[in-house]
């Protein structure tokens, strides 16, 4: 069957797709006050404002964005605008800390919002390259589908649609004698410290049994995805494939189960992690900014230094210990047990505001992190190690609706396994 490049659907169906989408932005912000507090971040409203601005840009941008080394050269402006943010961002709070002269404040609040601008120019076209390149790598994994009504037609279901902003942040809420998720809420993007502290306090304040934590999130997976602007290609490639799997996986049936237990949470998020990671990685590697560089000579190799600490083993380890204390009742000795540990890992360079069953919580859905028990992220590393390709790997996943079916794909996978 002869395939058909997206930019050639019918401009008939993404200018119907356009309208809709348009119209029910229009009628939802008029017609409708969704009941947020202040704090609160308006998900809903966020996607129907910033869904048609994809289409819209790919109707006027037919031909495309122009060549490889103009593309790379538009992406490396926006990083390196990015990375001038960054630095005048922690100039401006260390002015306001220092009291400097209200001069020199409103000099770098200037050349910070003259940068802001500078970036917001190129933003979109900078999105459309990352979203075709990623296109191209989920394209080449096998993961399309054909359009209705077009069945020439083979496409990426959904396309892949992001935006760069900074995220919201998230207040979870957990028992304090037992490690679960039992809420969470999305917080304004631009809360302060004060502000978050806030919040966990009048949460916890609520029952004695409550563990409070607002924790920032590197992306969402509404649609279109937002992603945490970024000064590293790598970073921002595997963030937005990490949001376009879940937009993928909630159509099959182990997203469309995302929140019907814990589990499955951990599996999905798992999932995303291994896909966002190795697809991105394939993306910088198909579609480097710049020449490879060589591999560094075996003496010029970092030396691991003496007495280092691996945050990653010390909350594993810090986890169990915490499952096994809470199991046996002693919530307070878990937590003690949490701010030592903290105190520990500042101590040596690994800085947490607070670790607590609700960190352990919101962080423990991620099951290859150091903050989760589960077998999950190790059966999933060995399923994927045990697929023949990326595809391969998203299609066995898409199906799991259980652990036990994960179980069930890793035994299938073992016995088809070729001995080495």
């Amino acid at each position: 069957m002869k395939k058909l490049p997206v930019s050639l659907i019918p401009l008939a169906v993404i200018a119907v797709i356009v309208a809709l989408s348009a119209l029910g932005s229009w009628a939802t912000l008029t017609a409708i006050g969704l009941p947020l507090s202040k704090d609160e971040y308006n998900l809903g409203v966020w996607e129907l404002r910033h869904f048609p601005n994809k289409w819209l840009y790919d109707i006027g941008h037919i031909g495309g964005d122009g060549s490889r080394d103009a593309q790379n050269a538009e992406v490396q402006r926006y990083l390196q605008l990015q990375q001038q943010i960054d630095a005048l961002t922690g100039e401006l709070s260390q002015e306001s800390a220092t009291n400097a002269s209200p001069d020199a404040i409103k000099a770098t609040s200037q050349e910070l919002q003259r940068t802001r601008d500078d970036r917001a120019s190129i933003q979109v076209r900078v999105q459309a390259i990352l979203e075709g390149r990623i296109s191209s790598i989920a394209s080449s994994l096998g993961l399309e589908t054909t359009l209705p009504l077009f069945s020439r037609v083979h496409w990426l279901f959904p396309p892949v649609d992001f935006e760069f902003e900074d995220p919201p942040y998230v207040l979870i809420i957990s028992p304090r004698d037992r490690i679960e998720e039992d809420g969470a809420t999305l917080l304004r993007n631009d809360l302060s410290l004060e502000e978050a502290q806030r919040l966990e306090s009048d949460a916890e304040s609520k029952s004695d049994n409550i563990s409070a934590l607002v924790v920032p999130t590197g992306g969402i997976g509404a649609y279109p995805a937002i992603v945490e602007p970024s000064e590293s290609y790598l970073d921002a490639l595997q963030v937005a494939s990490h949001e376009w799997t879940h937009g993928y996986l909630f159509f099959h049936p182990l997203g469309a189960r995302y929140f019907e237990n814990d589990t499955l949470r951990t599996i999905n998020e798992t999932v995303a992690d291994i896909v966002g990671q190795e697809m991105g990685s394939d993306v910088a590697a198909a579609y480097p900014l710049s020449p490879a560089t060589p591999a560094p000579s075996p003496t010029s190799t970092p030396q691991p230094t003496p007495n280092a600490v691996d945050p990653d083993q010390v909350l594993r380890q810090l986890r169990l210990n915490v499952d096994s204390l809470l199991a046996q009742g002693n919530v307070a000795q878990a937590e003690s047990l949490m701010e030592q540990t903290r105190e520990f890992l500042a101590a040596h360079g690994h800085y947490y505001r607070k670790i607590n069953q609700a960190f352990f919580a919101f962080y423990g859905l991620y099951g290859t992190t150091g903050a989760s028990s589960s077998p999950i992220g190790p059966k999933l590393e060995e399923l994927r190690q045990k697929s023949a390709s990326l595809g391969d790997f998203v299609r066995a996943a898409e199906t799991i609706t259980s652990e036990a079916d994960l179980d069930r794909l890793l035994a299938k996978a073992g016995a088809t396994a070729t001995p080495p």
